[in-house]
């Protein structure tokens, strides 16, 4: 085994919401300034991949804490060497040359594949010369377009691994997590942001976009209909984005300056938004810890706004959110000065 250092230790430090307030300091004030952990690779060898768990039989080695965010039980990580020791008694292991793996539990969500698993990519490529390395994919996201168009924008073949199914592979490399989710490289989320879009051939340029959760399985705007109705006053157009593909997502939000929208994934898109553009986040009042856009924001050079709304739950995954329309309406003029 190999470790090799990318990026070293550093502190990172974020602009304010433009609209904080003094009682709301609290929300915010933890996230200014964090020191944010170096990021490292592992090159190993004769390494075994079962069910998204990578594990070396020399040793009985494992790689939970790179490839979960949760502590991994002594039952599935034995379950999982006798998965491998199994395979290779009944010759049933598949074998692959070289490979990245940069995924974890978390890596089939549209937020966690932009955030997470694209930056891990690039620490593992800036470490690899072998343009031959496959980056090991579960089966599942091999459904979902961005994966796809990823892996032709860094020129990256891809490899869908199924489930229940043991791989040997012979060399492999597996950066480091990046930050506690939520947290993020400055330089890295730029140079994600340059691999997907083109400045100079934006069109339309000046959008300003709502997007709507309308559509969702959960967490949605209980008065939906006033929103949008005071968003149509001041010009926002009213957008779902599961309807639209990944790359129709990236030209939309190339040509928006003001993006208003839920706590949600479809935030994550300001990643294809220009600099000093804005964004206002409609909140949970109850959540006082997901502040994984505000820190987005500042690292893309995007203004942020924040706007606090009544919820029916505390928990910010599934709550239903009733938005002050006078509140959303002095957020606008803020966003228009």
């Amino acid at each position: 085994m190999k470790k090799q250092k990318i990026i070293e230790s550093r502190i990172t430090k974020r602009k304010s919401a433009k609209n904080i307030i003094q009682e709301d300091n609290d929300l915010f004030a933890h996230e200014l300034e964090k020191q944010l952990p170096s990021i490292h690779v592992l090159k190993l060898s004769n390494t075994y991949l079962v069910n998204g768990y990578l594990v070396k039989i020399a040793g009985f080695k494992n790689y939970n804490s790179y490839t979960h965010t949760y502590s991994i039980s002594k039952k599935r990580i034995i379950l999982n060497f006798a998965k491998v020791i199994l395979s290779n008694l009944l010759s049933k292991t598949k074998h692959i040359e070289n490979a990245i793996f940069a995924t974890d539990n978390w890596s089939d969500g549209y937020f966690h594949w932009l955030t997470d698993v694209l930056p891990r990519t690039l620490v593992a490529k800036k470490s690899n010369t072998n343009n031959n390395a496959e980056l090991l994919l579960p089966k599942k996201l091999e459904g979902y377009d961005f994966a796809k168009i990823t892996g032709k924008k860094l020129h990256q073949k891809l490899y869908f691994y199924e489930k229940n199914q043991v791989y040997q592979i012979k060399e492999i490399i597996l950066p480091s997590h990046i930050a506690n989710s939520g947290n993020y490289d400055k330089e890295l989320m730029q140079e994600i942001r340059k691999l997907f879009t083109s400045p100079q051939k934006v069109q339309n340029l000046g959008k300003k976009i709502y997007i709507s959760r309308q559509k969702s399985r959960f967490r949605k705007i209980n008065n939906e209909d006033e929103v949008q109705q005071l968003l149509k006053k001041y010009n926002y157009e009213t957008h779902y984005f599961e309807d639209y593909n990944f790359e129709k997502q990236i030209e939309l939000m190339q040509q928006t300056t003001s993006l208003i929208g839920l706590h949600g994934a479809g935030l994550t898109n300001m990643l294809f938004m220009n600099p000093n553009t804005k964004i206002l986040e409609i909140r949970n009042q109850e959540d006082k810890h997901n502040n994984c856009y505000f820190s987005l924001a500042s690292d893309l050079d995007i203004d942020y706004y924040y706007l606090l709304s009544e919820g029916d739950s505390s928990h910010t995954h599934t709550v239903n959110i009733e938005v002050n329309i006078r509140k959303l309406e002095q957020s606008i003029l803020e966003m228009e000065i």
